[in-house]
């Protein structure tokens, strides 16, 4: 592990986007047990986060392009449609809490950016607050698979469904002010 444990980290951060940074907490493990080094893993953890979100925001400017105009009556193009309105909305309705802390939240939060992508909103500027919210996340995991790491590796399918609840109900909470909003407005 100490040989390939930064790999490891870097590698399985880009590709874990299911929810909880499973291989951010596993650096702070490591980081706790002596076998790796915080500053390396600190700084791959960022980069790794960081080159998803520069990847997803093109995705979603990719999608913009490729839905906007396109009349297609395809149930996928459809879903897609609203999946991305829909999302976008909720995300510019509060746009700097989701730069800063969409990585904490399972499963949505990593596609966060594709949002962003998607929305007019200035890629520079999505870049650099993610990038905070980058160092926010690597940091918190990093300090909970340092000090609790066996509750982590115990608990964490229970703390991902319950913070997946939590962002749904708040998810559905806000998406039902937003539509009584529109309906006030028409």
């Amino acid at each position: 592990m100490r040989e390939y444990g930064y790999l490891v980290v870097f590698f399985g951060t880009v590709i874990d986007q299911s929810g909880i940074p499973v291989f951010i907490v596993s650096g702070g493990i490591l980081i706790a047990a002596g076998i790796l080094k915080p500053v390396p893993v600190i700084l791959l953890s960022m980069l790794s986060l960081l080159s998803t979100d520069i990847l997803f925001i093109l995705v979603g400017n990719y999608f913009r392009n490729a839905v906007s105009g396109n009349y297609s009556s395809s149930k996928g193009v459809s879903w897609l449609k609203r999946f991305l309105v829909l999302g976008t909305g909720l995300f510019l309705s509060s746009p700097r809490l989701f730069y800063l802390f969409s990585k904490v939240i399972p499963l949505i939060g990593k596609y966060v950016p594709v949002f962003a992508g998607f929305s007019d909103s200035p890629k520079a500027t999505a870049i650099s607050l993610f990038a905070v919210g980058d160092l926010i996340c690597t940091i918190l995991f990093l300090a909970g698979g340092f000090f609790l790491g066996d509750l982590f590796i115990s608990y964490s399918r229970s703390i991902a469904v319950l913070t997946g609840l939590a962002f749904l109900i708040i998810f559905l909470v806000i998406s039902r002010a937003m539509k009584r909003e529109v309906k006030k407005k028409i």
